[in-house]
């Protein structure tokens, strides 16, 4: 797999939800949810795009607050990839092939997302510790469906230092007091 880079990387939150979030593990939830937010964050500094996706909202409710998502893509697939309107995003942003994919559930939408990624040919990099299921199970067998498919199962830390290549300045100094 080759280096992270901001330009031709994306960042792709699928289904962070406000009716969904609580059904996930407590212990865990909040871990994930503040490592995909870290994601986000550096997304912004760095100009990197990111998208998200909405299962059924009018159930399970917006996107959480905290992500700023404008824009989310509507769904009832549960790839993301069955939205149309998310393959005119990625159509739209050609030169981003790389995809760092984080959301809720692992086993389900977020697998299924990876899985038709990759077969569109994008090289996927599934940030395990941004993900969830309500199952521990679920979770793990979700992570272990994708690295067989071809995915690099990833950390948003390790994600976060590959894309900030070097230390010094103030993004690298702002990650360090985030990450602490």
């Amino acid at each position: 797999m080759s280096l992270l880079r901001a330009e031709t990387t994306l960042l792709l939150c699928v289904d962070w939800q406000e009716r969904l979030l609580p059904a996930m593990p407590e212990g865990h939830r909040q871990r994930a949810l503040g490592q995909a937010l870290l994601l986000r964050w550096l997304a912004d500094e760095l100009g990197i795009p990111v998208l998200f996706t909405e299962q059924y909202p009018k159930g399970l409710g917006p996107t959480l607050p905290a992500f700023k998502a404008t824009d989310a893509v509507e769904k009832l697939s549960f790839s993301a990839l069955g939205a149309p309107a998310l393959g005119e995003r990625l159509a739209a942003l050609p030169l981003r092939r790389e995809v760092l994919l984080t959301g809720m559930e692992t086993h389900i939408c977020v697998a299924q997302t990876a899985s038709d990624l990759r077969a569109q040919g994008y090289t996927v990099r599934m940030v395990a510790d941004a993900a969830l299921s309500r199952r521990k199970l679920d979770w793990r067998l979700g992570l272990e469906q994708m690295a067989a498919e071809g995915c690099a199962i990833t950390t948003a830390e390790a994600v976060a230092f590959a894309l900030v290549q070097r230390a010094g300045g103030p993004i690298f100094k702002e990650l360090s007091r985030r990450i602490r």
